[in-house]
């Protein structure tokens, strides 16, 4: 707990000795001066402030002529920190004079210690944060009872689903530490959201919602993009370019590795800056990258031999459109920037030689599709 100790005492007076001649003294809760504008006497014991701490009266004024330990003419005034006394302001002088300066003196030192203590607690929970995040994100054989102590601690609730966030700025790691101080400072962001800077400079949340599973399904683009507003405004109000990645769902914090590795596989996999990319849109993908590419080229390489050159960029060009527009015949015309005449052309003339209709058959779209991806793999290979 913060007290009156030296070093915060002394600093007061510091302070307050450039604007009053008046003597002031503040002693701590043992009744012992610890800082005063007349040195000597600090270290020395002050009778009327032990018997403020320790007695009923807040206020204690001694005239010149009565005689206690330690004491001098004044007025002498109880610091009270969260309803306890925790110490003692003493101005020497005549009463009437110096009880106002006492008063003041008094709220000044009771504020700076609200304030100091303010500093401490965000302090605090700043560092249990990023230590929770570092166990979550890097930690080896953490357990769920050491990750849930932590979480005890900063007063999170578990049963939440969090959905991790990746900022990538491609800036400096103390750019983006200014960026998340800045964040913290102006409470864009929910107490029972978890956020850090991650080892490749990148700023992670892990936002919170109180929503049901499904309906966070249903609207979860929409929601979160509204609950991270004020940080988005906050980055174009300083023209700071960002790319998001939004990472899978998880209600428990020894998944939260899972979720923030899904953020990882989209960092590395999509690198057009100034876009938001969302896992659940790449499910498919992120499940082919597991297979082997020799593995995947046992499958494909038979057709892709059968097939010349500008049948596999017409293939590619024509099957990547359909499927980045969902299948819609005129969206994926306009990718292409053809007419939606051409596309049944060239679509039909891929129909014809393999026999498939990835329009309407499900099977021999997912073929064509898989297809598609080994193809632009081995081109840009």
């Amino acid at each position: 707990m913060i007290t009156l100790d030296t070093q915060f005492a002394t600093q007061i007076i510091e302070k307050v000795k450039q604007y009053t001649d008046y003597n002031i003294n503040i002693m701590n809760e043992r009744g012992i001066i610890v800082a005063s504008l007349t040195r000597e006497r600090i270290g020395t014991f002050h009778e009327i402030a032990q018997r403020i701490i320790h007695g009923d009266k807040d206020e204690i004024v001694v005239d010149k002529d009565e005689n206690y330990i330690g004491t001098r003419e004044g007025v002498n005034i109880a610091v009270y920190y969260k309803n306890k006394k925790i110490g003692v302001i003493g101005i020497t002088g005549e009463p009437e004079k110096v009880r106002p300066i006492a008063m003041i003196l008094r709220m000044s030192i009771e504020t700076m210690l609200e304030y100091e203590l303010y500093k401490e607690e965000r302090f605090q929970r700043k560092n249990l944060k990023e230590q929770l995040l570092s166990r979550v994100m890097y930690g080896e054989n953490v357990t769920e009872e050491e990750l849930s102590e932590y979480a005890r601690r900063l007063q999170l609730e578990e049963k939440y689903v969090r959905i991790p966030i990746i900022l990538r700025f491609n800036k400096s790691a103390e750019f983006t530490e200014k960026v998340l101080s800045d964040v913290r400072e102006y409470h864009y962001l929910s107490k029972q959201d978890i956020t850090s800077v991650t080892r490749n400079k990148d700023m992670i949340i892990f936002k919170h919602f109180e929503k049901s599973l499904m309906q966070l399904l249903r609207e979860y683009k929409f929601l979160l993009a509204e609950s991270i507003s004020p940080v988005l405004r906050y980055l174009k109000s300083r023209s700071i370019a960002y790319t998001i990645y939004v990472g899978s769902f998880q209600n428990r914090y020894v998944d939260y590795r899972i979720g923030y590795s899904h953020c990882r596989w989209l960092r590395n996999r999509c690198k057009a800056e100034g876009r938001s990319y969302y896992f659940y849109d790449y499910v498919d993908e992120y499940f082919h990258s597991f297979v082997p590419f020799e593995e995947v080229r046992g499958i494909y390489d038979i057709f892709e031999k059968e097939m010349g050159e500008k049948e596999v960029e017409n293939y590619v060009s024509v099957m990547a459109a359909l499927q980045a527009a969902g299948y819609n015949l005129t969206e994926a015309s306009k990718l292409m920037h053809v007419h939606k005449n051409t596309l049944v052309y060239r679509l039909d003339k891929l129909r014809e030689e393999f026999g498939l209709n990835p329009i309407l058959a499900q099977n021999d779209r997912e073929f064509m599709a898989n297809l598609c991806d080994y193809l632009a793999k081995t081109r840009k290979g």
